[in-house]
């Protein structure tokens, strides 16, 4: 059994900050409250792990901190300085920034009670923090609720933006050098691409895939898809290949606007999503203008080719019963205006369509959803749409047999919980 390794003890000076106490401690570092002399204010100070010892680096370093000091928003954290200081693992970065006294915020949306409206308005404010940070070339690349607070006024705080780069600490560098306990928190916030692990592949539009993730979590209350199980590989799978679950399968009040804004943020291919937070904050207060969003709905032949790409086996098998239902159905009305034009064949014509009807009534009865195994039943219902639709064009001449196949119909759909559409047949 290995026994953990104490602390090393908090220097009582970084530079020209006095140590007061230590705030938290995590993968990339320590975080402590400290008094800046001049101008005299309390701070925080992010003491970061990663050593910085060639020059090259340290040069990088002073860059990239540089900055970072220039991103002046009311919904991020201000930083004050960065430097680097000798302690006994050697020379270490640091960032003096404001010391922002909150909670998360989904921590904070739940302590207040704030209706979905308010919540979106304090997503919108946090949009509007990365997309300038976004206008300066920052990317922050770890967004989740850890890492944006609200302030006892309410106002949303963006924390250590842009760290991973200053400190050339990207996704792939995490994988190789943290271990599970300290890249667990990310992972469910990581966009598809950073889940692949190329650094080159992580634009603006990863923040806004993150910011999708923060979203459903503050509408919803859950996450979109479990990515925080003991496996990271498997976590990065799920990340990159898993479809987050409908909003509105979680609450009904979500369907419409909310729902298409966010699933379009946690598009899984990026050119799909929107290509700024500034798209995305413009989108949620139009919705809240009630005035119409850009975002559209992915179409159904969207949404089908992607259910067929992950359900290609049961795709193949539905359309090939399906095909048989559609021809059967086809059959049936030609052999019923057969046996009324055909005296003397309408009780053996009439005998195999009450069979033909009754078998696709059994079939369209077992439909469930449990067939797609919790998949998208948009496949069915499209289908179901072009069956009803040819009923209504092919059968209207025969009222008693158009009947039995809708009232057939309408429990298929019902079975599929399309309630609205099995009313009507």
């Amino acid at each position: 059994m290995e026994t953990q390794q104490p602390a090393a003890p908090l220097p009582d000076r970084i530079g020209k900050y006095r140590v007061l106490r230590e705030l938290g401690r995590g993968g990339m570092g320590v975080v402590l409250e400290a008094e800046q002399e001049s101008p005299r204010r309390v701070v925080a100070l992010k003491v970061l792990s990663v050593g910085i010892l060639s020059s090259e680096l340290r040069t990088r370093f002073a860059r990239e901190a540089q900055v970072l000091g220039h991103l002046q928003h009311a919904a991020i954290a201000q930083i004050y300085e960065a430097g680097v200081f000798e302690s006994a693992a050697g020379a270490q970065p640091f960032f003096a920034m404001e010391l922002v006294r909150g909670v998360p915020v989904t921590d904070h949306v739940e302590q207040k009670g704030l209706d979905r409206r308010a919540r979106l308005e304090l997503l919108a404010r946090i949009c509007d923090g990365v997309d300038h940070a976004h206008q300066r070339g920052v990317i922050h690349r770890d967004l989740k609720p850890g890492n944006i607070l609200v302030d006892l006024e309410g106002n949303p705080k963006i924390l250590d933006f842009g760290l991973a780069r200053a400190t050339d600490v990207d996704l792939q560098a995490a994988t190789l050098h943290t271990d599970v306990g300290q890249i667990m928190g990310t992972i469910p916030y990581m966009s598809p691409e950073q889940a692949m692990g190329d650094p080159e592949a992580i634009d603006e539009r990863s923040d806004v895939y993150a910011l999708g993730v923060v979203a459903y979590e503050l509408v919803s209350g859950r996450m979109p898809y479990d990515a925080a199980g003991p496996l990271v590989l498997e976590n990065l799978r799920v990340v990159r290949e898993s479809d987050a679950a409908p909003l509105s399968s979680i609450h009904r009040d979500l369907r419409g606007d909310v729902e298409t804004i966010i699933g379009k943020a946690l598009e899984k291919d990026r050119g799909r999503r929107y290509g700024s937070p500034a798209e995305l904050a413009a989108d949620i207060r139009r919705h809240l203008r009630n005035e119409p969003i850009t975002a559209r709905p992915p179409s159904a032949f969207y949404r089908m080719a992607k259910f067929a790409r992950r359900n290609r086996a049961l795709v193949i098998g539905t359309a090939a019963v399906f095909a048989t239902l559609v021809g059967g159905l086809i059959g049936t009305s030609r052999g019923f205006l057969r046996a009324r034009e055909e005296a003397r064949n309408a009780n053996a014509e009439a005998t195999r369509s009450r069979r033909t009807a009754a078998f696709l009534e059994t079939i369209l009865s077992s439909i469930d959803p449990a067939v797609a195994q919790g998949s998208d039943t948009t496949l069915f219902k499209s289908l179901l749409d072009d069956t009803a639709e040819r009923i209504g064009s092919e059968l209207a001449s025969d009222p008693p047999i158009e009947a039995t196949l809708r009232d057939t119909m309408a429990t298929a759909y019902f079975s599929i919980a399309e309630f609205e559409a099995g009313l009507v047949q």
